[in-house]
């Protein structure tokens, strides 16, 4: 298998889905990592809102 297929796999549904790695399920499942990327989108919304205003 090659380096750049190593993510995906064959599931039910779809031939070629791509399969997170590691790396990205534990971000996925990290609370304090989702509270953060909350924040700062958050802060990115805020600026547009307020240009526009």
């Amino acid at each position: 298998m090659k380096h750049e297929e190593k993510n995906f796999g064959k599931s039910r549904d779809f031939n070629l889905t791509m399969i997170p790695g590691k790396f990205a399920r534990a971000m996925r499942t990290c609370v304090i990592y989702q509270f953060l990327r909350f924040l700062v989108i958050n802060i990115k919304m805020l600026i547009v809102v307020s240009k526009s205003h």
